[in-house]
């Protein structure tokens, strides 16, 4: 997989742990990007018709009524609110209440067992912080430890192929098992057991007006258009610095 002829396994092994490191936290900055744009919500809004499905089914909604009666900025705070409760231990999720179009609020938005969903969701992401945490430690070790090791450096192009080679693998895998039912496998793994995860559109606002899961989708779609530059000029700095130094060695 990498074209250094004179490289050692050791060596190998461990450029391939750090790049794998690199992709997870590429990941990791590309959702951090997202984050202060609510991942991209208004514009998805109108690529995927959110609009169109609010109206179809929030009349439907035999739970809370009304919803299609919010502005489309209404429907941009409250999705933004969202984002921000789960990002902060879920607090704030019970009191989102939604408006009509004078401003006069109609209802609570979250029921209660969408609110321990979400509160679960906001569990999730502080356990993804942590081994976001742990893989940066790991990165700034291993990145030490190759850059005073001397070993020669893999060539990018064989980073990159390493890369989208596990991504086109990893993508395919989804495809065969059928993205809806890796969507349900991982909502089965990551949550308890004993809390609702799935809602229909016609019991759930929040589930609507996300138009779940084809929003969840385009924001994965997006985050891997953004993780895979951070990564490329990622792995571009590591093998400059690299170079620089062990030019400077031999310079000596």
């Amino acid at each position: 997989m990498f074209k250094n002829h004179n490289s050692k396994p050791a060596g190998n092994v461990a450029w391939l742990c750090l790049i794998l490191l690199t992709l997870l936290l590429s990941f990791g900055l590309s959702w951090l990007m997202l984050l202060p744009l609510d991942f991209a919500y208004q514009w998805f809004y109108g690529v995927i018709e959110i609009d169109q499905h609010i109206a179809q089914f929030g009349p439907e909604n035999y739970i809370k009524n009304s919803f299609e009666l919010t502005t489309q900025a209404e429907r941009f705070d409250l999705f933004s609110a969202i984002v921000t409760a789960i990002h902060h231990q879920g607090v704030g999720l019970d009191e989102l209440v939604y408006h009509n179009a004078e401003g006069m609020p109609i209802a609570t938005l979250l029921t209660h067992e969408e609110v321990v969903h979400l509160q679960d969701v906001a569990i999730l992401l502080e356990q993804i912080k942590v081994l976001l945490i742990i893989s940066v430690v790991l990165f700034v070790g291993l990145l030490s430890c190759i850059y005073r090791s001397n070993q020669l450096i893999p060539t990018f192009s064989s980073m990159l192929f390493t890369v989208l080679v596990f991504l086109v693998l990893v993508i395919a895998l989804v495809f065969i098992i059928g993205p809806y039912d890796v969507f349900y496998k991982l909502h089965v793994w990551a949550f308890p057991a004993e809390h609702k995860w799935f809602f229909y559109y016609e019991e759930s606002l929040m589930s609507t007006m996300m138009k779940a899961p084809d929003l969840f989708g385009y924001i994965a779609v997006l985050l891997l258009a953004i993780a895979l530059p951070v990564f490329v000029l990622i792995m571009w700095l590591i093998r400059r610095i690299i170079l620089l130094k062990n030019n400077q060695g031999l310079a000596r």
